[in-house]
């Protein structure tokens, strides 16, 4: 079964800072990925953060909604990148740069996509 826990959670501002200043990006609308390879042992492989823009969604049930999806659809798909990694740790930040709220179907294709991405460009920016 899979879980997003709280050790999974990014939370630290020192490490989010990292991510954000050193880390790579790609972007497919509407959900942006950064990302940034880790430098601790053991588990998680991943440190995932979530974020929704205020700018875009006023009310906070929105974003809360939004965020809600976002880990859903991470949570279902992270094998993707805890198998193919096997052994490295990373950061993540997945926001989701949107107008509209979307639907959970038309969403999970999207981190999908990222989360192969990801393994791809981890590969060949660390070799």
């Amino acid at each position: 079964m899979q879980t997003f826990g709280k050790q999974e959670h990014l939370c630290n501002t020192i490490e989010i800072q990292r991510l954000f200043n050193e880390g790579h990006s790609f972007f497919r609308h509407p959900v942006k990925l950064i990302w940034l390879p880790g430098n601790w042992t053991g588990k998680p492989a991943l440190k995932v953060l979530i974020s929704v823009s205020k700018r875009n969604f006023k009310k906070a049930v929105d974003r809360n909604y939004i965020k809600r999806l976002l880990r859903e659809c991470y949570r279902r798909n992270k094998y993707i990148a805890e198998e193919n990694l096997s052994e490295k740790t990373c950061f993540l930040a997945l926001i989701y740069a949107g107008k509209e709220i979307p639907e959970i179907n038309s969403l999970e294709p999207i981190i999908i996509q990222l989360l192969q991405r990801l393994i791809k460009d981890y590969e060949t920016t660390t070799v």
